[in-house]
């Protein structure tokens, strides 16, 4: 996963837990997201980074994105750089 990759990724894991507050079902970078979410959950999540990020996720996209890191690559390839939180937070320890 690339910096800005990993940037995108930190914001929909805040989004999820903050805004959408799914808690203990926000999903690890390498989890499928539909075993993590439920359909509720993956469609309101999805709305709220189309929000954030100003693109639009096409059905077809739904194809190639199983987990929050094939999530995040395709936010960071469509999304205007400015849109994109500076840097990720330090993990914590």
């Amino acid at each position: 996963m690339t910096d800005r990759e990993a940037r995108v990724a930190h914001e929909i894991l805040r989004i999820a837990r903050d805004e959408l507050r799914l808690g203990d079902a926000t999903p690890a970078p390498d989890a499928a997201l539909a075993g993590a979410l439920d359909s509720l959950q993956l469609l309101s999540l999805v709305v709220a980074v189309e929000d954030r990020f100003r693109i639009v996720l096409e059905d077809d996209d739904a194809a190639g994105t199983r987990t929050l890191a094939d999530l995040a690559r395709l936010v960071a390839a469509r999304s205007d750089a400015a849109l994109i939180p500076a840097q990720a937070p330090e993990p914590a320890r």
